[in-house]
Parts: C-alpha cells; sequence; structure tokens
C-alpha cells in the first residue's frame, strides 16, 4: 500500500494537473501579492524618513500615494488569489466526486447495506467539500504564508544576520510544534467525519421513515438514538478542536 505521502502526490497530480492554467495563475497571484506586502512596509518607512527629513511635500506626497497605490494592488491580488483558489478546488473536487460516486456505484451490495443512503451523502458530497475548503485554504494561507516566511526571513538577514538567524530559529521550532499538533489532530479529525457520517445517516434514515416510527410509538426511542449521536459527534468534533 502506498505510503501517506506519495498518496497525496498522487490525488495532486491527478486532480489539478489537468488545470495547469489555474495553477500557474494562482502561483503568480500569490507571488505577486506577496512581493507586494513585503514591499509596503519598506514604502511606508520611506514615507516617514521622508516627512521627517524636511523634504519637499511634493516627494512626500508622491511617496504617501505610492504607498496606498501598492496597498491597493495588494489588495486586488489578494481577492484574485482567493478567486482562483476556490475555482481550481472546486473544479478538482467535483471531479473527484464524480470518481467517487462511480467508485461506490461499483461496490457490492453488502456494501451497501451495512450504509445508509445519509452517510453515503455525507461521505461523498461533505468529505469531498471539506477537501475543497483544504485546497482552497492550504493555497492562499498555508502557501501563501510559507512564501511570505521566507520572503520576510531574507529581508532580515539583508538588515542583520544575527535577527535573521534568530528568526530562522524561531520558524523552524515554530514549524516543528504545528507538525507534532498534525500528527495528534489527524486521528480525531477522522473520528468526527464517522462520527458526522453517522449523524447523517441517522436523520435521513429516521426522517424518511417518520410515518412508520410514529405508526410503531417508537418517537421516544428515536429520540434518544438521536441524542446519542448527537452526543458522540459533539465529543469527538470537541477532541478535534
Amino acid at each position: 500500500m502506498p505510503s501517506s505521502p506519495n498518496r497525496v502526490r498522487e490525488m495532486l497530480s491527478r486532480y489539478l494537473l489537468p488545470h495547469r492554467g489555474l495553477v500557474r495563475s494562482l502561483v503568480f497571484l500569490l507571488l505577486a501579492s506577496n512581493g507586494l506586502q513585503l514591499l509596503t512596509p519598506r514604502i511606508l518607512r520611506t514615507f516617514v524618513d521622508t516627512a521627517r527629513s524636511d523634504s519637499p511635500l511634493d516627494e512626500v506626497t508622491y511617496v504617501g500615494l505610492l504607498f496606498l497605490g501598492v496597498s491597493i494592488v495588494h489588495q486586488v491580488l489578494a481577492i484574485g488569489a482567493r478567486y482562483v483558489s476556490e475555482k481550481l478546488a472546486w473544479t478538482a473536487t467535483n471531479q473527484l466526486r464524480e470518481d467517487l460516486a462511480m467508485h461506490c456505484l461499483r461496490l457490492d451490495m453488502s456494501f451497501h447495506n451495512k450504509r445508509t443512503p445519509g452517510e453515503m451523502i455525507e461521505r461523498v458530497d461533505g468529505d469531498v467539500g471539506h477537501l475543497a475548503n483544504f485546497f482552497s485554504q492550504f493555497m492562499v494561507r498555508v502557501l501563501g504564508s510559507i512564501l511570505l516566511l521566507i520572503g520576510v526571513l531574507v529581508l532580515l538577514y539583508t538588515i542583520d544576520w544575527r535577527i535573521g538567524a534568530a528568526m530562522s530559529v524561531y520558524a523552524l521550532v515554530t514549524l516543528f510544534g504545528l507538525a507534532v499538533l498534525r500528527n495528534t489532530a489527524v486521528p480525531a479529525w477522522k473520528q468526527a467525519r464517522e462520527a458526522n457520517a453517522g449523524l447523517f445517516g441517522f436523520l435521513e434514515e429516521h426522517l424518511s421513515g417518520t410515518e412508520d416510527i410514529r405508526a410503531n410509538g417508537g418517537q421516544a426511542n428515536s429520540m434518544n438514538l438521536l441524542y446519542h449521536h448527537a452526543a458522540s459527534d459533539c465529543a469527538r468534533n470537541g477532541r478535534r478542536a
């Protein structure tokens, strides 16, 4: 069985490579946005130094307008990156939904007999929806933050290598801590998704059989089961958080 990194690499290559244009656009927007974000403080420093040095008013105004223009362009690029990442995420995961649905249709009836329609819907659509959110958030926040961190460290090294070295050590320690937390959070996340699937499966099954439940006087038992599923879902989601 392939390792987890290999599975992730295979999934990314299968569902993202067909959309190379969007990927290139997203990379460009992220690089440009982060570059302007790094440039903004330097322009602000120039503005303050110019204002304090009794420079002509026209020069101060020019630097101020430059700062304002760069800030506006940065916001436009950030919005564009978010739009492209969302489009890429949903385009890729829609294909994943189709493949997953086709895979489920090809499974034996013994598999479907063990699972309710609500659970299947939550697994095929809900889990993939979370994956789409992961793609969009990962592209904009995680990848963008990594690029921004590298840029900040480079700038710090150009200012003072001692500050850059100290911040590099701090960044490495933080990344190590995040990796440790990830190993702890993944099992809890899996349990939370299983609890959500069970809850939605229960709701679908009992809502579709409301008349039969009332006819047989099973309201109290259904409510007890609902409380049990809801408590399990809350406990596992709380553990995930």
